[in-house]
């Protein structure tokens, strides 16, 4: 099967799993080391000078106690998460180097029942070091990858055996860095991986306990939020940074204890899109190309105060010298109260990240059930 396609065949079974899976898993602490061998997925011409050589790495996991969040895993009926260490050797150490990378995982059985044998998913989010970066003298062949510090994702699908408490399992999976083209270029890093990894269960799993009458009905019927953000952009060939900011207006209706759906309005005003469509379009500037909005869809899993958020959208007006009318979201939103704390990644169809963004928000009184 070719990479591309083993590619998205992992990122839509994750995607209808998540949707439609219920859930049906425990959690129990417990600590692991895996060994990695992989190799670079060529996704754009410009990476095959560093897909050659194959890549090796070791990563530390950690899983948080049966204790650790208890107030919502039980919607989620248990599953596991923790923090995860990464190291990776690409072999290529003049052009691409080593990357260091520190994330939290959230990992999710596919069976109800899993004394020995296990399947399952796990995705993880955080931050990577990579060693080497692009330089237009010195390091021209690497056009994946031109900041040191990346956004790290990474998602697999595992098996497991367990005699407790030590376990075996093998996973296999897709690894992403990217800075968000904070600087450009920035295609990205992609390795497809296999993990062989040992492990040590400190507790038995927890007991399960299912949500009561009360807290099923607490969902917030209509909630009403706004927020606003900022992050830096650029171009190829380009050495200027641009500031990016954008305006949302948003209504969420929560479906059940753990999910939201919501329709929303982005307003973007991104001087970036002025040089990119000089630098590939011949645009002369007869006018400004800066502002944009448009609506979008929206979804939202929450694990306490903090939730994951994705929207898919489109802009209005003519798209003759954008990159794309579409758009997609994906990130994290964090609750104090009404406050809203928001990070998310803004990208275009075949995942080309455009931004980064940070933002604040606030969400209006609200009317329950």
């Amino acid at each position: 099967m070719p990479k591309s396609i083993q590619t998205c065949a992992i990122f839509l079974s994750s995607l209808l799993y998540i949707i439609c899976s219920s859930f049906q898993v425990f959690s129990q602490e417990s600590i692991d080391i895996s060994y990695i061998r992989g190799s670079v997925l060529v996704h754009a011409k410009k990476i095959e000078p560093i897909s050659d050589p194959p890549v090796d790495g070791l990563s530390i996991s950690y899983t948080f106690n049966n204790k650790a969040g208890e107030h919502w895993r039980k919607f989620y009926n248990y599953p596991n998460y923790g923090i995860n260490y990464t190291l990776k050797s690409f072999n290529n150490p003049d052009v691409v180097g080593n990357s260091h990378a520190l994330t939290t995982f959230l990992q999710i059985s596919f069976l109800r029942r899993h004394n020995v044998f296990d399947i399952g998913f796990k995705g993880a989010a955080g931050l990577a070091y990579l060693t080497e970066t692009y330089d237009e003298i010195l390091n021209p062949d690497n056009q994946a990858i031109s900041t040191h510090f990346n956004i790290a994702g990474e998602l697999e699908f595992y098996t497991r055996l367990t005699f407790h408490p030590v376990y075996i399992g093998y996973s296999y999976g897709l690894n992403h860095f990217s800075n968000g083209l904070v600087k450009s270029p920035n295609l990205g890093l992609n390795t497809l991986n296999n993990h062989i990894t040992l492990g040590w269960e400190f507790e038995k799993r927890a007991e399960k306990v299912k949500p009561g009458e009360e807290e099923q009905s607490q969902l917030i019927k209509n909630e009403f939020w706004a927020y606003a953000s900022t992050g830096l952009n650029s171009v190829k060939d380009y050495d200027k940074r641009f500031v990016f900011f954008a305006a949302s207006l948003n209504y969420s209706k929560q479906i059940n204890p753990i999910n939201k759906i919501g329709i929303g309005i982005d307003f973007i005003k991104d001087e970036a899109l002025n040089q990119y469509a000089i630098n590939n379009y011949k645009y002369t500037g007869e006018s400004d190309l800066s502002f944009r909005f448009g609506p979008n869809v929206q979804g939202e899993f929450m694990f306490g105060n903090l939730s994951l958020l994705g929207a898919y959208g489109f802009f209005f007006g003519d798209t003759t010298n954008y990159i794309s009318r579409a758009y997609y979201k994906v990130g994290g939103k964090y609750y104090a109260k009404n406050i809203i704390g928001i990070a998310m990644i803004r990208a275009v169809p075949l995942f080309k990240a455009q931004v980064v963004e940070f933002g604040l928000g606030y969400r209006f009184p609200r009317v329950k059930n």
